[in-house]
């Protein structure tokens, strides 16, 4: 068997967090963990699925670790915040520099996540919620449903919050260039076409850069605009090793105003402590989650 080719070194952390929505009446968690990722995205420029087939080449050839798989959007985001959290400019890192095209082929790449968006069951897709101004969305995991959020329009709006859950920006803005401390903008496709593989109306989450019209500069983006039967020439995946935890799901007859008050309330001190602390089995029997 070939010797492993691909340095799969990076080390991050993601963060316990949890997230909550009134509108859906869902609530969910994630435990704290580790992973480690290559600092390069392999190009393959094809689909999402025929990605996934190369990378199960790569890992029978033995140029893989067998436990190598794609990394999920939530670890994208970890990988950001380790930046910003460190007053950095996430647009420099060093795992980012191949949507850059600081690369030996000058090609700007475009990362398959694991991550993907589904149109509810019964929920037409393009319909937004007016309520919120948002759209309802599942959350893909691979291809098994791991949540639900509400997330926001895309068109390059910056993006000024995301769900420390699943890595999806959940708040986005017009702002104009430089717009200092953001890094990042949000592209979203809310009428996507039948995935003919899945059975549903799925977009890919992917990752890349953009050029803003402004000479030399290029942002991050969060690109949630096509689907996974896609292919461009430089699409391709970053190989990642750690297994995800299993993210936690509230039904749907929680009250989200309780969570709210104990959130975002008097006990909002309280929460952040027992977040950090707290177990998930804990935290969701502490706070009725």
């Amino acid at each position: 068997m070939a010797t492993t080719s691909v340095n799969i070194d990076q080390k991050f952390d993601v963060q316990k967090a949890a997230s909550v929505y009134q509108s859906i009446g869902k609530a969910h968690s994630i435990p704290s963990y580790s992973f480690s990722c290559s600092p390069t995205v392999i190009k393959t420029g094809k689909n999402y699925y025929d990605s996934l087939k190369i990378l199960t080449e790569m890992i029978e050839q033995g140029e893989l670790p067998p436990d190598s798989r794609f990394m999920t959007q939530t670890e994208g985001h970890a990988i950001e915040r380790s930046y910003t959290q460190k007053g950095k400019d996430p647009r420099k890192a060093d795992e980012f520099k191949d949507y850059f095209a600081k690369n030996k082929d000058k090609v700007h790449m475009w990362e398959w996540t694991s991550t993907g968006l589904r149109v509810p069951k019964g929920w037409k897709n393009g319909k937004i919620d007016t309520d919120t101004e948002k759209y309802p969305r599942i959350v893909l995991i691979g291809d098994k449903e791991v949540g639900e959020l509400q997330v926001p329009t895309g068109n390059g709006r910056v993006i000024v919050e995301s769900d420390d859950v699943f890595g999806i920006p959940i708040e986005t803005r017009e702002i104009a260039w430089p717009h200092e401390g953001y890094y990042a903008h949000w592209y979203f496709n809310p009428t996507p076409k039948l995935d003919k593989i899945s059975g549903h109306y799925d977009v890919a989450v992917g990752r890349r850069s953009s050029w803003l019209r402004v000479e030399g500069e290029r942002c991050l983006y969060v690109d949630a605009d096509c689907g996974r039967s896609v292919a461009y020439s430089y699409n391709g995946f970053r190989p990642v090793r750690g297994s995800v935890p299993e993210i936690q799901v509230v039904s749907s007859n929680v009250d989200i105003e309780q969570v709210k008050r104990k959130i975002f309330g008097k006990a909002r001190t309280e929460f952040s402590t027992d977040l950090r602390k707290l177990p998930s089995p804990e935290l969701l029997e502490k706070y009725k989650l």
